[in-house]
């Protein structure tokens, strides 16, 4: 007789199979967690992203936001030190004035499209009457405040034509107080006097003399000479005052190639500076001619380390000032690359930063940062949802 499979067996081979089964729900649920841990951490990095550099439909949009303006938050009352809270609008201001070590002064605008207010608030120079500057990426404008964060005028509109813009980034001022704009979607560089009045204009696309990619970067020196840097066309170009081409490096030195510029700017002895990022993350000096000086920086999160280095300032005692964006901070080096201070972190107060892109410095040493992170901290959250979190 065959023998037959008792109960015993017959329960055995069911546990089996109801093993069987709770493994794969393991798998399967062990895959869908790996999953959404992976969005999850491609959302927090999006909140950094450079949406407009990459994407420009995001250009000039047609942004009907009227939000009350809100300027000049006065920190006098200030008694408990961490800062006031932005907590009137539905994100914070735009534009954040510090001394020269970090302690917040003052700090001004809204989102919107009317005076005062930004969509994407991006580069921004000061002038030697203290008078502050502020292109605007998505709206295509400039505008024009005093020291205190008053509105005074602004300019400019979409187009390619002269006063227009398709990406307005960096500016820079001549001793004249001409405002030179280095339009990254035009690949050009336009010049106007003070009052925002068009005086001529310079570039195409290509990679050649006189051309660019994506102009990021402007500055003067000391004899007016304008001088630009380019992210993929990863070059210094230095012109005469009026657009004429005179040089252009393309090295920190022979086998050692820029990979990502960002920034530029020019201190008092006419050394040049340049952010470069990516694989790079360095500040790198150099002579007016383009002759290597020196070079400090690198990947990291620490002092002296770069995730996402931008704005670049120096002041009249040679320290330089560098915008970290995606660790969401400023970082003060002396004129060598020695680390002496920093601050920032990320948050809603107005001593804290979202996604701050440029830098500028006024005769006194004050420091003023744009800060464009309420337009794009994705999933459209807003300050208050941030901080109720």
């Amino acid at each position: 007789m065959r023998p037959q499979l008792g109960d015993k067996h017959i329960m055995k081979i069911g546990e089996l199979e109801d093993l069987n089964v709770s493994l794969k729900m393991i798998v399967v649920l062990l895959s869908l967690a790996l999953v959404l841990s992976s969005v999850s951490i491609l959302n927090s990095q999006s909140i950094y992203s450079q949406t407009s550099e990459d994407a420009k439909s995001l250009n000039c949009k047609d942004n009907n936001d009227q939000s009350q303006y809100v300027s000049n938050v006065s920190l006098e009352n200030d008694s408990d030190g961490v800062g006031p809270v932005t907590d009137d609008l539905p994100g914070f201001h735009y534009v954040k004035k510090f001394d020269s070590n970090g302690t917040l002064i003052s700090a001004w605008g809204t989102k919107g499209t009317g005076p005062g207010q930004f969509l994407h608030a991006h580069g921004i120079t000061v002038d030697l009457k203290g008078n502050v500057y502020v292109s605007d990426a998505e709206k295509c404008n400039i505008q024009k405040f005093d020291s205190e964060g008053n509105f005074i005028s602004m300019w400019g509109s979409k187009g390619k034509g002269p006063g227009q813009f398709l990406q307005p980034e960096s500016m820079a001022v001549d001793s004249n107080g001409n405002i030179f704009v280095a339009d990254y979607a035009n690949q050009q560089i336009q010049k106007f006097d003070s009052e925002g009045n068009f005086i001529t204009m310079w570039g195409s696309k290509g990679r050649g003399d006189s051309q660019f990619i994506k102009p990021w970067g402007v500055a003067v020196d000391s004899n007016d000479n304008v001088y630009t840097s380019d992210q993929d066309n990863p070059e210094v170009q230095k012109f005469s005052n009026d657009g004429k081409f005179l040089t252009k490096w393309n090295s920190y030195s022979p086998g050692m190639l820029f990979v990502h510029l960002h920034d530029i700017t020019i201190d008092s002895n006419d050394s040049v500076y340049v952010t470069d990022g990516r694989n790079n993350s360095y500040v790198a000096k150099f002579d007016n001619q383009g002759n290597f000086t020196t070079k400090w920086g690198g990947f990291g999160y620490g002092n002296s380390h770069f995730v996402e280095n931008h704005g670049v300032v120096t002041d009249k005692e040679g320290n330089v000032y560098v915008v970290d964006t995606r660790n969401v901070r400023i970082q003060k080096f002396n004129s060598e690359g020695d680390f002496v201070t920093k601050w920032g972190s990320l948050g809603c107060r107005d001593d804290q930063f979202f996604i701050p892109h440029d830098i500028a410095i006024d005769s006194s040493g004050n420091i003023y940062v744009s800060d464009s992170g309420n337009v794009h901290f994705r999933a459209n959250k807003t300050c208050e949802s941030y901080e109720n979190q």
